[in-house]
């Protein structure tokens, strides 16, 4: 009879230790998902804000160089101005069919990597 009570208080204290290790595990990958997405959240970030100053500099660059060229710096800001404006607008029409899919995608890799 005692056997069987170890035996079962054995089987109980692996058990309760499976559950333990399970549960270590699962908080080990959750802060391990967490990390890879904080490092890459802050690295898109500083690719992004250096990119957003490149593009602006380069477009501030070639407005002037166009109006330059055609004798009114205005003409340059505008010509660009209305080139950004086409890019805006494409980026809109496709945002919805291939621009989303697309980042959800680069999402979902990421988080099952």
């Amino acid at each position: 009879m005692f056997e069987i009570r170890d035996k079962v208080e054995n089987v109980a204290e692996n058990i309760e230790g499976m559950v333990k290790d399970y549960y270590n595990l699962s908080v080990l990958k959750v802060v391990d998902k967490g990390s890879k997405l904080g490092s890459l959240f802050i690295v898109t970030l500083l690719i992004g804000a250096l990119g957003f100053f490149t593009f602006m500099f380069l477009g501030m660059g070639v407005a002037y160089w166009i109006g330059n060229a055609l004798g009114n710096i205005m003409y340059g800001f505008f010509i660009v101005a209305g080139f950004l404006l086409l890019v805006l607008i494409l980026i809109a029409a496709l945002k919805g069919k291939v621009i989303a899919p697309f980042l959800r995608n680069i999402i979902i890799k990421n988080i099952y990597d």
